[in-house]
């Protein structure tokens, strides 16, 4: 992704700024528990966090008291940002920049995260950056959120419904890369990177409430959705509430199961 289009990504994502923050899933405490005996992170580690959007992966880090940065190209979003982290009385340092020239300092991060924003990067550039301002023997964690289908027949559903709508197009760039095509693309991309040592994947598992409204909200979060010309995204809207009239799920709160997908590899020593 060159430049401009990094740019012009981050301003389609800024449109919807408070939506994104309103409705993208947050990750479990558990994952973070797995970065850190991972990678052996100290105590309170620095942390870039690239593709940072309004905070979801920073904000949880900050919590367990991780010295984080943000690093995220979208103006609005980081106003969210800096506003949640504000309101939660949480230091977390900001930068607006793309992943593949943050402009932070050389060897000055012990972890770099990249929370469900990988798949945006131009990977061999936003990968050599990150072993740039990587210390030696530090690591990066590559994560998604991904709606786990073999464990709902809802979930199940819309995926298919999204496949209907999208197929393999690179539109549905996160509904790939939680997929055997997105998950090659993400491991050649650190397998082909020369500064990083054995790639691996882990897997968390985890569950998130949600209701017939919120989940209508995030659906219109993805940038595939958001893509779709009006009256496409209104008869989307109606084939989701169709489905999730089928499944009984119109009122109340239920259930979504999650998996995070978690890439992991260090920093090779000169």
């Amino acid at each position: 992704m060159t430049r401009l289009a990094a740019i012009n990504a981050a301003r389609s994502f800024d449109a919807w700024a408070p939506d994104y923050d309103r409705y993208r899933p947050r990750y479990p405490q558990a994952l973070f528990e797995h970065i850190a005996a991972k990678l052996t992170l100290p105590a309170q580690p620095q942390v870039v966090d690239l593709g940072a959007g309004t905070g979801r992966a920073s904000l949880a880090m900050a919590e367990r008291g991780w010295q984080v940065t943000a690093v995220e190209p979208g103006g609005p979003m980081l106003d969210v940002l800096r506003e949640r982290a504000f309101d939660a009385g949480l230091s977390v340092r900001t930068a607006q920049a793309p992943a593949e020239e943050t402009g932070l300092p050389k060897a000055s991060a012990d972890l770099v995260t990249a929370a469900q924003a990988f798949h945006w990067f131009d990977r061999p550039r936003a990968l050599a950056e990150m072993a740039r301002i990587l210390r030696p023997g530090g690591g990066v964690a590559l994560f998604w959120n991904v709606r786990d289908e073999t464990r709902s027949g809802f979930v199940s559903d819309y995926h298919e419904l999204l496949h209907g709508l999208f197929g393999d197009a690179d539109t549905g760039r996160y509904a790939q890369a939680g997929r055997s095509t997105g998950r090659h693309q993400t491991q050649a991309a650190l397998t082909d990177a020369p500064e990083f040592g054995e790639v691996e994947l882990d897997e968390v598992a985890h569950e998130l409430s949600t209701t017939a409204t919120d989940f209508v909200g995030m659906a219109f979060t993805a940038s595939y959705v958001q893509s779709l010309e009006p009256p496409d995204q209104e008869r989307f809207r109606a084939e989701v509430s169709t489905l999730l009239a089928r499944h009984q799920l119109l009122s109340g709160e239920f259930s979504i199961p999650y998996r995070v997908d978690l890439w992991t590899a260090r920093r090779i020593t000169p």
